[in-house]
């Protein structure tokens, strides 16, 4: 287990192009008039219509309509009560979130590019310069000093790592490999694939994907897309000696995960594993909104245990300070002493803790 946790959220990617919680429909409004959904249309069309059609709701309630995890869960919960504005039936509804999900996985991968020098794809700045960090904290993984935490599907971070030699693990499976850093994606990840007999979770590497499908645009400069959720279907992926269903593996950020849980519960495990032994949580990105019941009761409860955190740092350009009220509304006593808020960016937040650690060593 790990005694540094690094906790990241959607303000993380954003630096290599991911929108955040708040732009992500608007990000792929504008995909879509741009033309640069490929062949899925028919989905963005079928995800905005019903968003244009949620403002129904305003006559007698507020719908955050610009918020991604708002609009998920009036879809989520209108299927499960059968009352969808314009939507109706079974197999509409399920049509209508596989959809959305297939919206969020053609959104991020058309957002988050990677510029290129030669034939080489380089990591983002801020992300790269983490994965230096990582890299030095856990050596060559038999240390294990750090494990990851993140809330994020896209795969730039995935990237970063495996750029600069840092093997990772999932955790899919519960136990931890001692020569790998954990990087736990709660929310699933768009290099996920099921089985589709066991409908256990497989990850696509990195590696194996440069390995089998290395886009030719990197033969000039420029920036590309990474299309490892589009090319699943394509993948070499096996489990169970038999083929994948290969819908990238995406949880909604909801309030309901229950129908997630079979497949996900050994990442969550672990994640709380990572926690209970944590003596230094650093968070950048992540802005704690008020409906992320999820995380409150995960980090509750995977950090009861003889373990002293001795630093429990946050960083958020938060310019109206309501991220900071929120993780001073979550941790107890025994932390309160050790809170620290900064108003920085993921970059600038990896800087500060590079340094932090430097010279505590």
């Amino acid at each position: 287990m790990s005694e540094i946790v690094f906790i990241l959220g959607a303000g993380a990617s954003r630096e290599a192009g991911a929108p955040l919680v708040s732009d992500f429909i608007e990000k792929a409004r504008a995909l879509r008039r741009a033309g640069r959904v490929r062949q899925f249309e028919a989905e963005f069309d079928c995800v905005l219509d019903a968003i244009s059609k949620l403002q129904a709701v305003h006559s007698k309630s507020e719908l955050a309509l610009d918020n991604i995890e708002s609009v998920f869960a009036a879809f989520e919960m209108g299927a499960l009560i059968d009352k969808l504005p314009g939507v109706s039936g079974d197999e509409k509804q399920r049509r209508l979130l596989a959809a959305f999900r297939r919206v969020i996985t053609v959104t991020l991968e058309e957002s988050v590019t990677f510029p290129t020098h030669g034939q080489v794809a380089v990591a983002d700045k801020a992300y790269k310069k983490f994965g230096m960090l990582v890299k030095t904290l856990n050596g060559d993984g038999s240390q294990g000093r750090c494990s990851i935490i993140t809330f994020n599907y896209d795969v730039a971070l995935d990237y970063a790592l495996w750029a600069v030699g840092v093997s990772v693990d999932y955790c899919l499976r519960g136990t931890r490999q001692t020569e790998s850093t954990p990087l736990l994606k709660l929310h699933g990840s768009l290099n996920w694939a099921r089985c589709s007999k066991c409908h256990g979770i497989i990850a696509w590497n990195v590696d194996d994907y440069i390995k089998q499908y290395r886009p030719i645009t990197w033969e000039r400069d420029g920036r590309i897309p990474l299309y490892m959720a589009s090319e699943l279907p394509h993948s070499s992926l096996t489990c169970c000696n038999g083929g994948i269903i290969p819908d990238p593996v995406i949880v909604p950020p909801t309030w309901d995960k229950t129908r997630y849980h079979e497949a996900l519960s050994p990442v969550w495990r672990r994640a709380a594993l990572e926690l209970e032994s944590a003596e230094s949580v650093f968070v950048s990105g992540y802005s704690l909104t008020e409906s992320d019941s999820f995380f409150r009761y995960l980090f509750s409860l995977g950090t009861v245990g003889d373990t002293i955190i001795e630093r429990f740092w946050v960083f958020d350009p938060d310019e109206q300070g309501l991220v900071r009220k929120r993780f001073e509304r979550l941790i107890g006593p025994a932390v309160r002493a050790r809170f620290r808020f900064e108003n920085k960016t993921f970059a600038e937040a990896c800087g500060v803790v590079e340094r932090a650690l430097r010279s505590k060593d």
